[in-house]
């Protein structure tokens, strides 16, 4: 069964956002770039953000274009590169020339889209050889040991009712690429992607999401909530630093 499509009242905190979620490690970009030949003229990013994904795509392509609906997060996309456009719209309303792109990618927004309909764009808008590239990591609340127990009962129990159906459903990417137009050349990878936060890097990354900020905006005091949770997780884990595996799931398709 389908999953629902994405209420337009999902909202991140871009501040944190921009501040606390973790860059994508550099064999993600090492994979994506085989995939995609010479000459690199242009790429286009989905569901940009405040630009983690296109501002390292800037390194590579002549040309980088975000695609963001969020007016806040596309905002905070600080550049002073004349070769990165900034759109601001959903994928779904996105437009480019057919055969104009050599590469597209969505970094943990995929879920966030019509899936179908994006990707029959998206093979309009590549060359022939063009490559796509789909890629989303686990969030934190999978840690082992007492954090792991704390994160679980924040996830499960508190933050659960403001946790997408979309997010619960991890295959959801999987599942619409293999059967799209993409499907024959579909390449699934996983990395593990280990890193150390501090605990303000965890509660930044946390304030950051759709689930964990929209439970604290829905409290009568919220900067009080991020205490009382900061507090759990002092007497449960201590002040930290703490080692979490951002899991990376890669998908990758080409145009023949």
């Amino acid at each position: 069964m389908a999953s629902p499509a994405p209420s337009d009242e999902v909202r991140f905190a871009a501040d944190e956002y921009r501040s606390y979620r973790p860059v994508w490690p550099a064999e993600v970009f090492r994979r994506v770039l085989a995939r995609v030949g010479e000459p690199r003229a242009r790429a286009v990013d989905l569901g940009a953000g405040t630009g983690l994904v296109a501002l390292r795509l800037l390194e590579h392509f002549q040309r980088v274009t975000a695609v963001e609906p969020d007016a806040a997060m596309l905002a905070r996309l600080v550049c002073d590169d004349a070769r990165l456009a900034r759109v601001s719209a959903a994928a779904e309303a996105a437009s480019f020339p057919e055969g104009s792109v050599d590469l597209v990618t969505a970094g943990n927004a995929f879920h966030w889209m019509d899936g179908a309909a994006v990707l029959e764009r998206a093979w309009r808008w590549l060359r022939p050889g063009g490559a796509l590239a789909l890629f989303r990591y686990d969030p934190p609340h999978r840690a082992e040991g007492p954090l792991g127990a704390v994160l679980a009962h924040e996830y499960g129990v508190l933050w659960d009712a403001h946790v997408h159906p979309r997010l619960r459903d991890p295959d959801y990417a999987r599942r619409t690429l293999a059967a799209s137009r993409f499907g024959p050349t579909l390449e699934r990878v996983e990395l593990a992607n280990p890193l150390t936060l501090s605990v303000d890097a965890l509660i930044g990354f946390t304030r950051s999401t759709s689930y964990g900020g929209g439970y604290a905006r829905a409290q009568p005091d919220p900067e009080a909530y991020w205490r009382a949770f900061r507090a759990r997780i002092a007497a449960a884990a201590g002040a930290g630093p703490f080692r979490l595996d951002f899991r990376v799931e890669l998908l990758l398709g080409s145009r023949a």
